[in-house]
């Protein structure tokens, strides 16, 4: 303050700034604005990253571990749902403190991310109906 200056430490990137103090009722909002907007790209990016399609079984397994949010081929009967939850919870006891709960349904997207062919078969190991969209599915940390 003495040299009308101040310094704003942003908490996204840790970045130390010196600004004049003149400048402090335009500056700040511009720079509430590019923080916003750069903690908004990183967390799309990540999201993007993490949202997967499978079709098999193992897949879905191997991208839960991975926190992955799936999109999966569902034939939409909670019977499934419910048996894709147990076939999916982890031991607790050879993983202390890991999250065990077993995928659920979070939606059903708008955008199906591929049509349904009559060659797609359920996610859930074993079911005979035929799937009816692509649900997300995930596990709650």
């Amino acid at each position: 303050m003495k040299n009308s200056q101040y310094v704003a430490v942003r908490r996204d990137n840790l970045e130390k700034l010196t600004m004049k103090k003149a400048g402090l009722k335009d500056d700040i909002p511009a720079l509430l604005e590019t923080i916003q907007t750069t903690m908004f790209a990183k967390a799309k990016n990540e999201m993007t990253d993490r949202v997967k399609v499978v079709t098999k079984f193992e897949d879905f397994l191997d991208g839960l571990e991975n926190k992955c949010l799936l999109q999966a081929p569902f034939c939409g009967l909670e019977d499934c749902e419910d048996q894709i939850k147990e076939l999916s919870k982890r031991d607790s006891d050879l993983e202390p403190n890991a999250p065990s709960m077993g995928a659920k349904s979070l939606c059903i997207p708008f955008t199906q991310p591929a049509q349904v062919v009559d060659t797609d078969k359920c996610i859930k190991p074993g079911c005979t109906k035929k799937p009816l969209f692509y649900t997300m599915f995930g596990r709650s940390y």
